[in-house]
């Protein structure tokens, strides 16, 4: 077969893109799903839902090559995955019409863009996402060509749709569109039904989980048995309600507003300009763009319609990855306005030509220093930070992400502290020891806290958790500090263990700021959320002490390394009142209530601040505020104080009224006469 121009240049983009993610790739494990992605890869398991089974073979098949450490062989394959994206990135701007030079701009600003970037160093489903959503551009493209549109060419779009929903279920809404622009061509239902033929036998891949199921895999999350469970996996059953909020305008506004900040910061300045140059001065002649570009946007809208989260840092941080078309799509308009202003600038082409080359260059070298993880081996030491210090035989009970993952690809895969038992709390992975198969959502919690405790009366050796869980404060067990992690102790413990000592930062522990070089700016909001760990674990101990001069320097070093992270600010706001520093307590507070404006505890923070200043107008407001965001009854019971202490009898009445109606409505009583809220 010859090779086109075209072909030729795409490998070339796709070859220095490969060099290009080569250079920063990350050594071993990193932050987030990076380790369980690894130990799925390993086990040839299945990762959290929908399961990724067409990942999964292509990790495990990168983890059998011989060189380096499996961490950095699953790390290449996503490299690997995002140059081949690059190189058909390219193709695709060649294929819609862009020139030479403006299709060399168009890649550079997607190659270089931080979404893509950041998945491309180290082990994360994305890259494969993304490239199956430019292989469905490019065939899409093909299928809808009066040269090219044939019945093989839908069954082929047909069939990589299906399997790209493998690949990450979002991608399910750009197929959906995609494939009903080339269904508008000569549409009749015999086309239709053969397109979803083809689409079910391309999802087929999925059958791969449930059979690998039978053989029970090393590493699975929470084992989808059948095709009832295939399905749960693929619906993401097991993470509850797809929805977090109400749907409301203001907040789908916001979730879009925040979405598209998130893909413009992704491509730079330079990008975002030319993307809105082009945008508004693309013609006719970009059709093709814009039809890619509405594709692209299905996924921010389906996530902002669907999911209706709350647009904070770090929801913004989760769905940032999802973005990837979106991004793609702005980096062709991007290279659409770089024509346009090629086209404008007259005699001065070459200077501006020059000019653009550099805004690329520019973009890609701040691009390069935000995502280089070459050296990058901090996860890899969380997970062992974790373990090193537990007894011998000792049991770690862990939750989120980073302390799962991290301490299991140690135990597992680097064959450290291998003798400490890990238990998942959620018991999606590591087994079921708390007997939630079968078990309803809603008394997951129920179940945990009854089994832990009596884990707790009967266990030999120390338990760790390293997160304290709320259910078992509120049951009557105590978490002693131990460095990352905190040991517990039963409720009916006879308090010899309480007096063995308590733990308090060595000197030669780390302040989170400074296993960050370069600063925390440079590092996302996942990895941030793990290294913030040090010296939160070490504020927090001192203050158990009542050492809160002590504790202040940690707090406000948590809080530089968090400065998007609202319970970073909150703890320093705290930190500082104790510690007399009223304006910074002040100043964190508002921060606070910027970073998240729908959370109810900044406000009602700021609201008890200014109650114990003597401002108890002002704090009544703000308990006013914080219960229109979510109503409470404490809340309530608050307002209500802070408008008797200011002598408004009457507002304070209506308060108490709002208050009762929640203790009414709890007994099953009739509601009273309070105002709506």
């Amino acid at each position: 077969m010859r090779m086109t121009r075209v072909g030729v240049q795409c490998l070339a983009a796709a070859a220095l893109a490969a060099l290009l993610y080569g250079m920063t790739l990350a050594p071993t494990v990193g932050a987030g799903d990076s380790g369980e992605l690894i130990l799925a890869a390993d086990a040839l398991g299945a990762p959290h839902p929908p399961g990724y089974p067409l990942w999964t073979l292509l990790a495990h098949l990168a983890a059998l090559v011989p060189f380096g450490s499996i961490a950095l062989r699953v790390n290449a394959l996503s490299a690997l995955l995002s140059a081949a994206a690059v190189g058909l990135f390219l193709h695709v701007s060649r294929r819609i019409g862009l020139r030479v030079f403006e299709a060399a701009v168009a890649t550079v600003l997607f190659a270089a863009s931080t979404v893509v970037w950041r998945a491309a160093i180290e082990a994360e489903v994305y890259p494969l996402a993304t490239l199956c959503f430019l292989a469905l551009a490019t065939l899409a493209l093909r299928a809808r060509s009066l040269r090219t549109a044939s019945q093989r060419s839908d069954a082929i779009y047909f069939f990589v749709a299906g399997l790209s929903l493998l690949a990450h279920q979002t991608l399910l809404f750009p197929a959906i569109f995609l494939g009903a622009w080339i269904l508008a061509r000569g549409f009749t239902l015999r086309r239709l039904l053969e397109a979803a033929g083809w689409a079910l036998l391309g999802a087929s891949l999925a059958l791969f989980i449930p059979i690998r199921e039978l053989g029970e895999p090393a590493f699975s999350w929470n084992g989808a048995r059948g095709l009832p469970g295939l399905l749960d996996a693929f619906l993401r059953g097991g993470y509850g309600e797809l929805r977090q909020n109400p749907v409301r305008l203001d907040l789908i506004a916001s979730e879009i507003w925040g979405m598209a900040a998130v893909a413009g910061a992704a491509v730079g300045a330079v990008g975002a300009l030319l993307a809105a140059a082009g945008a508004l001065t693309a013609g006719r002649e970009r059709c093709a763009i814009r039809v890619i570009a509405v594709a692209a946007l299905t996924v921010p809208a389906a996530l902002a319609a669907l999911i209706t989260f709350t647009p904070d840092p770090e929801h913004l941080a989760q769905v940032a990855p999802f973005l990837a078309p979106a991004v793609g799509a702005l980096a062709l308009l991007g290279g659409a306005g770089a024509g346009a202003a090629l086209r404008h600038s007259g005699r001065n082409r070459v200077a501006a030509a020059a000019a653009l080359a550099c805004g690329a260059a520019l973009t890609m070298g701040f691009h390069y220093a935000v995502c280089d993880r070459s050296a990058f081996r901090l996860a890899e030491r969380y997970g062992n930070d974790l373990l090193r210090d537990l007894p011998q035989g000792a049991t770690l009970v862990v939750d989120g992400d980073n302390e799962t993952f991290l301490a299991a690809y140690a135990t597992r895969i680097e064959g450290y502290r291998s003798d400490v038992a890990l238990i998942h709390r959620r018991g999606y992975v590591f087994g079921d020891p708390y007997g939630l198969a079968g078990v309803p959502r809603a008394r997951w919690v129920e179940v945990a806290t009854r089994v832990d405790v009596e884990r707790l009366d009967t266990a030999i050796q120390p338990i760790h958790y390293a997160t304290p869980p709320e259910d078992l404060i509120e049951a009557g067990v105590r978490f002693l500090p131990a460095g990352l992690t905190h040991r517990a102790v039963p409720p009916r413990s006879k308090g010899g263990v309480v007096s063995a000592g308590r733990w308090v930062p060595p000197a030669d522990w780390p302040r989170s700021g400074d296993l960050l070089p370069g600063g925390p700016e440079r590092y996302d909001y996942v990895t941030r959320k793990m290294v913030i760990s040090y010296s939160d674990a070490a504020a927090r101990a001192l203050w158990d002490e009542g050492r809160l001069a002590a504790a202040y320097p940690w707090f406000e070093d948590a809080a530089r390394v968090g400065f998007d992270f609202v319970g970073a600010r909150l703890n320093l706001a705290t930190a500082a009142a104790a510690t007399g520093r009223i304006e910074i307590a002040l100043a964190e507070l508002l921060a606070a209530r910027t970073l998240a404006p729908r959370d109810p505890e900044p406000p009602a923070r700021l609201a008890a601040f200014l109650a114990a200043a003597g401002h108890p107008r002002d704090a009544a407001l703000w308990f006013e505020k914080a219960y229109g965001i979510r109503p409470a009854p404490a809340v309530a019971s608050d307002a209500a104080r802070a408008w008797t202490v200011a002598g408004d009898p009457e507002r304070a009445r209506v308060w108490t009224e709002r208050a009762a109606d929640f203790e009414r409505a709890a007994q099953g009583s009739p509601a009273g006469r309070g105002i709506p809220g």
